[in-house]
């Protein structure tokens, strides 16, 4: 399995691309990604137990006090699981890149780059979704607590 990762290597040199230097930038890439995925799998992590610790801590907490905004504090513990939830969605696409990356470039497998090419779109194609979706509760808030604060102003 002797096969390069970029099969159609032209053979002149004054080329554009530099395949070694690429290769270099992919793995120092991939190095990082696996780090960054590594520190975001311990913060999930950290956010779960966060969450199980307010859940859990909430029913002693709700006998001696009242919320201060007038619900639950068990709500703010499934908060912290959602949150958990969306963030391990992109940490796992970054860790599938990181480790397809570095195995397809020792292994010179252009299947296993690809993959973690794969992995890095759709790592990026749902923080792009994800962007567009937050954006849009900004302006539906906007649009709604705007006219509303008018509206209410004495």
């Amino acid at each position: 399995m002797d096969m390069e990762v970029f099969e159609n290597k032209p053979t002149n040199e004054n080329t554009v691309f530099s395949y070694e230097e690429i290769n270099g930038y992919l793995k120092e890439t991939s190095s990082w990604a696996k780090f960054l995925a590594v520190v975001g799998y311990v913060s999930v992590g950290l956010l779960v137990l966060g969450a199980l610790f307010v859940i859990l801590g909430a029913s002693q907490l709700n006998n001696f006090t009242q919320s201060p905004v007038g619900m639950p504090f068990e709500f703010l513990g499934f908060v912290y699981l959602v949150l958990a939830g969306l963030y391990f969605i992109p940490i796992n696409y970054l860790y599938k890149f990181a480790s397809r990356m570095k195995s397809g470039l020792l292994l010179h497998d252009k299947t296993m780059v690809t993959s973690g090419f794969e992995n890095l779109k759709s790592l990026f194609k749902f923080m792009g979704i994800l962007t567009i979706v937050i954006l849009s509760i900004y302006a539906l808030l906007l649009i709604v607590v705007v006219p509303v604060a008018i509206f209410l102003a004495p």
